[in-house]
C-alpha cells in the first residue's frame, strides 16, 4: 500500500496463485468494480454533490480569485469522466482534485475506479464564443431575389387580415 499510494482508491485483496487462497474474493471485487464503472450519475445529483463539496472546502485563492462552479456533467462512464464548468480552471490544484474525487467516492461509490475530473474555464468574452466564419464559406451577402422591401410594413394595398383579430 505504501508503494502504490497513488492507487489509494483500489481495494486490496491478498491472494495466492499457488494455493488459490482468496481467488473468489478477487473475482467478487472485479465484478463489483465493473458494476461501479457502469453507473451513470444524473446531472442534477452530480451538481448538488459537487456544489456541497465545494462549499464545504473552497480551494486556495490565487491572487484574490476564487473558484466559481457553474455545473458539471458526466461525459464518459469507463473511467468515470466528469466535465466541470468553472470560471478559472487553474484554481484546480492536484490536492483539490483529490478532495473532490474523495467526496464523489463517498457519495456515489466508485470504489476501485479512477475518477477523471476535467475543469473547463468559461471564455472571458462573448466574442470568443461566437464562431466567426471566413468570407466565401457559402453565406449569402445580399438578400434573395426580389430583395428586402423597404418603407412602411403595410401599404394601402395590404391583404385582408384573417383570424380572430380581423377588423370587421
Amino acid at each position: 500500500q505504501e508503494k502504490l499510494f497513488f492507487l489509494d482508491y483500489a481495494p486490496v485483496i491478498f491472494t495466492s496463485a499457488k494455493s488459490g487462497f482468496h481467488l473468489d474474493r478477487l473475482l467478487e471485487a472485479i465484478r463489483y468494480v465493473s458494476d461501479q464503472l457502469k453507473q451513470k450519475i444524473p446531472t442534477a445529483i452530480l451538481n448538488r454533490t459537487l456544489r456541497d463539496a465545494i462549499e464545504a472546502k473552497q480551494p486556495i485563492s490565487n491572487k484574490g480569485h476564487f473558484l466559481k462552479f457553474y455545473y458539471a456533467t458526466q461525459v464518459k462512464q469507463s473511467p468515470p469522466t466528469f466535465l466541470l464548468f468553472v470560471n478559472k480552471g487553474e484554481l484546480f490544484s492536484p490536492q483539490y482534485v483529490k478532495h473532490l474525487t474523495a467526496q464523489m467516492r463517498k457519495a456515489f461509490g466508485y470504489e476501485g475506479c479512477a475518477i477523471v475530473l476535467v475543469p473547463r474555464a468559461r471564455p472571458k468574452t462573448v466574442e470568443s464564443i461566437r464562431k466567426v466564419k471566413p468570407p466565401g464559406t457559402g453565406e449569402r451577402k445580399r438578400p434573395a431575389k426580389g430583395g428586402v422591401k423597404r418603407g412602411k410594413p403595410f401599404s394601402k394595398g395590404r391583404p385582408p387580415q384573417r383570424g380572430p383579430r380581423a377588423r370587421r
